[in-house]
């Protein structure tokens, strides 16, 4: 499989092998079921928080007719830092959060979501299917953010390559310092 990755220098002299085995966990977005989050007022804004694997949760919210997924420690209170794709979008209900079990816990590093696009155009061509991997922060005030775009229109594989980048670079990913990796058809190879 050979992918060429778009992103600054930064992002990729992250690329290293994960301290541990990794392992999923999946959870739910059903945003008729999670509990509504913060009222926006007049606000065109919804939030839901929808539970996640072992005292994690998912802050969804939606604005504009796009969706930002933030996942996060069960009950943490985080500003917004609202990041989604440019054009209309919805999410899939399920999420693969990607981490590594010590002592019977389980720890999230990233969660990959799929995203579906759309730029209001109305052929097929306006329609996308993009898989998002986020960061997931370990500490009480640190932040997710997108770490990792992958067309799965264009690319084969696209689980299996969302996940190989949650596993190498998510984890020591720097919100503030580095840009998200976009992963095209191309001629490297995948770190």
């Amino acid at each position: 499989m050979k992918y060429l990755i778009a992103a600054g220098a930064a992002a990729l002299a992250l690329c290293g092998v994960a301290q541990a085995e990794p392992v999923s966990r999946y959870s739910t977005i059903d945003l008729e079921a999670c509990p509504q989050g913060r009222d926006f007022g007049d606000e065109p804004a919804y939030e839901a928080i929808c539970p996640g694997p072992d005292g994690w949760e998912l802050r969804v919210m939606e604005g504009d007719l796009r969706f930002w997924v933030e996942p996060r420690r069960a009950g943490s209170q985080t500003d917004v830092n609202f990041q989604t794709l440019a054009p209309f979008n919805t999410v899939h209900t399920t999420a693969e959060w990607r981490g590594e079990v010590t002592d019977g816990t389980f720890t999230p590093y990233a969660m990959i979501l799929r995203y579906f696009t759309d730029n209001g155009m109305g052929d097929a061509d306006s329609k996308g299917n993009v898989l998002i991997v986020s960061k997931v922060p370990q500490l009480e005030d640190g932040r997710a953010c997108h770490v990792a775009y992958v067309d799965a229109r264009q690319v084969s594989e696209a689980n299996a390559v969302a996940a190989q980048l949650a596993d190498t670079i998510a984890r020591n990913f720097d919100c503030e310092a580095h840009q998200a990796v976009t992963v095209v058809p191309g001629q490297p190879n995948l770190p």
